[in-house]
């Protein structure tokens, strides 16, 4: 468990830094027989078309990642979430935001 919510406060961290002061991060779950899912929403600058394929890939940096970035958070918060039979993507508009979808399988 603890290792599942360094994944999350990865994404959360993540998500803080890429928008504006007093914006909104949302946060939505739900839960099924079969499945239950995390959708987290910042309504920051977004993630490139060229750069979104690659976020969860280590080492890779997108073209707006912070100078300190080292390109490992992203690939370690998938490894962590598929290793406890889940899987995340990341669906995300130039100036609109980012949303992290995880889904973990009962």
């Amino acid at each position: 468990m603890k290792w599942q919510v360094e994944a999350i406060t990865n994404i959360l961290k993540n998500c803080i830094e890429h928008s504006e002061p007093n914006s909104n991060i949302k946060i939505h779950y739900e839960k099924n027989n079969m499945y239950s899912l995390i959708k987290i929403k910042d309504e920051g600058s977004g993630i490139s078309p060229k750069d979104l394929p690659h976020i969860f890939e280590r080492f890779y940096k997108a073209s707006n990642s912070s100078s300190e970035s080292i390109g490992i958070g992203l690939a370690l918060t998938k490894s962590i979430i598929e290793s406890n039979n889940g899987y995340i993507t990341a669906e995300s508009e130039l100036g609109k935001g980012t949303t992290f979808i995880i889904k973990y399988f009962n």
